[in-house]
């Protein structure tokens, strides 16, 4: 029992009047299983042998009674017991949410998202039936097993001995098979996080896999990964289906051995028909539960499985645990990479190298150089997505490892050319960070991101839900609703990733005539491949192989570097 999952319970604590009751009416429940076991010898021996009418008359009243109270209770049992695992998987999918939310980025980098999806869905659903029913079975048969062979001793001793014979054979094949289970459980859930991840891989991207042609190739690996799950399910359905027919033929053997017995005895005077007929349907009674137990112990082999992959996620310290400072600052007026060198965790290619540069309040500076320069990889590290694989990077002048995150990363506005459109309305999408706003702040951010006039076109205009991902704007309109969520956050620091990229160049120049006006008092960073929309920065960033090559206004850049002058003779044909 030492992988038993105990710290499930712990989600328990809110219904415990509930689990007491469950408990009580659990005990009752076997104790009228075992009653009805031995009332089958008051109901022979009256009926059958003695022919007592006036008990012939009782015993239809009492056993509807016992059956009617037997049904009440276990309904009661039942509810209770679904309500209780209902509970446990509500908080435990809400304690696993809040978990990947908070995860380090770097996890992400060995470990997909969809495998996350995957426990937080489908483990928990398995997890529900242990927690809901398994438990609740497992105790109802065993107090029931336990009940009847006290109900069999009690008849005749040396019957019940060789009646239960067969026990050990059955717990030791239960124990057999519940170790296959529980590896092949495993390696289910492994196939399912698969399936879910691919599922999830091509629904999301429908529109470029139609645009390839390529929906054949992604049904022929869904249906590769779906059969992989179903061999492994039907490998625990294999098994499952050995136990009950080896239980049963035990139980028919020992059964059989026992009529001829007890009818000698019966023959010879020396037992009673009613006390014989009680303690062979207490055994056969007996046999069922503890035929169940055995069900239950391998079902419960799976939920162990299940709770171990669980569990491997709630143990994970999360980026505030790993990360956090004790510092907190309410402004930032300098950030600084001081020989910062990194690599991402799955690959240790150094993707920067030696970087030192300097972003000061009140400029605006741009990053400029070719696909796979380092320029995304650089930004990702000023809001600490991932730190330095060496040097530092600090913030007015204390190291960025010491800050508090959560207080450090509200100072700092990000939009990102992977625009993300939250399902929801267009006021949701623009206030996420800052849900209090009012309307009036959330305006002036729409209309500085040049987004307000075709919002008040829509029929629900602020209140137009968008649906999941913003599946009915344009690429333009997702990057002006996203710039408009960073200019209401109000920044000290204001990233733009390529942020105006699917603008046309009118619309492009108003919103960043609008964004410096607003943050001239701010540190604003661009990246651009597009070098007319960054040559009015205070200082260009060109970068190339993951180094900086070149720090300066557009016109020192264009005299000194020749890779820079080489770009703008390209794109302005000069």
């Amino acid at each position: 029992m030492k992988n038993f999952p105990w710290w499930v319970f712990k989600y328990i604590k809110e219904v415990k009047t509930l689990v007491l009751i469950s408990i009580i009416t659990l005990v009752l429940n076997a104790g009228l299983t075992s009653f009805l076991a031995y009332f089958v010898k008051t109901i022979v021996n009256n009926v059958f042998v003695t022919k007592n009418e006036h008990m012939i008359k009782l015993i239809p009243l009492i056993l509807i009674g016992l059956v009617l109270a037997k049904g009440i209770v276990f309904f009661i049992n039942y509810y209770s017991m679904a309500y209780i695992g209902q509970k446990v998987i509500v908080n435990l999918r809400e304690e696993l949410y809040e978990k990947v939310l908070t995860l380090p980025l770097e996890i992400f980098s060995r470990e997909s998202p969809s495998s996350f999806i995957s426990r937080i869905i489908n483990d928990t659903n398995l997890l529900q039936d242990f927690s809901s029913r398994q438990i609740a079975t497992f105790l109802r048969n065993l107090l029931t097993a336990l009940g009847l062979i006290g109900v069999i001793f009690y008849q005749d001793w040396k019957l019940a001995t060789i009646g239960l014979i067969g026990l050990p054979l059955i717990g030791y094949i239960i124990s057999l098979l519940g170790k296959k289970i529980r590896k092949y459980t495993n390696q289910m859930q492994e196939r399912l996080a698969k399936l879910t991840g691919h599922l999830f891989e091509g629904v999301k991207n429908l529109r470029e896999i139609k645009l390839l042609g390529a929906e054949e190739r992604f049904i022929k690996i869904f249906t590769k990964e779906n059969w992989n799950y179903f061999k492994k399910f039907m490998k625990i359905k294999k098994v499952e289906g050995i136990y009950p027919p080896i239980v049963e033929l035990t139980g028919a053997v020992i059964v059989g051995f026992l009529v001829y017995y007890g009818g000698m005895k019966i023959v010879k005077g020396e037992l009673s028909p009613g006390a014989f007929f009680s303690f062979i349907i207490a055994l056969i009674m007996a046999y069922e539960p503890i035929r169940k137990l055995g069900q239950n112990y391998n079902k419960m082999q799976q939920s162990i499985a299940v709770a171990e992959r669980i569990k491997s996620i709630l143990d994970l310290p999360n980026e505030y645990q790993i990360k956090d400072g004790e510092k907190i600052i309410s402004s930032i007026t300098e950030i600084s990479f001081n020989n910062v060198n990194f690599s991402y965790p799955k690959t240790n290619k150094e993707v920067l190298k030696n970087i030192s540069l300097t972003f000061k309040k009140g400029k605006k500076y741009a990053i400029v150089g070719k696909t796979g320069s380092g320029k995304s990889t650089l930004i990702n590290l000023i809001p600490r997505f991932y730190d330095p694989t060496s040097g530092t990077i600090t913030v007015n002048g204390t190291d960025l490892k010491e800050l508090k995150l959560k207080p450090y990363r509200k100072l700092i506005g990000l939009v990102s050319q992977d625009i993300v459109i939250f399902n929801g309305t267009i006021l949701e999408n623009i206030a996420i960070s800052k849900p209090d706003a009012p309307l009036e702040e959330i305006v002036e951010a729409a209309k500085i991101a040049n987004i307000h006039n075709f919002i008040e076109s829509l029929p629900n205009k602020y209140h137009t839900v968008l649906g999941e991902e913003g599946i009915s704007l344009s690429g333009g309109q997702k990057q002006r609703i996203a710039i408009a969520r960073a200019i209401l956050k109000n920044p000290d620091v204001l990233i733009l990733d390529e942020a105006t990229s699917a603008l046309d160049s009118e619309t492009e120049k108003a919103i960043q005539e609008a964004i410096d006006a607003k943050f001239k008092e701010k540190i604003i960073i661009a990246v651009a491949h597009r070098l007319s929309t960054v040559l009015d920065s205070d200082a260009i960033i060109f970068m190339k192989n993951g180094e900086v090559v070149g720090c300066g206004t557009h016109e020192e850049l264009y005299e000194t570097l020749a890779d820079y002058k080489n770009l703008c003779n390209i794109q302005f044909s000069y």
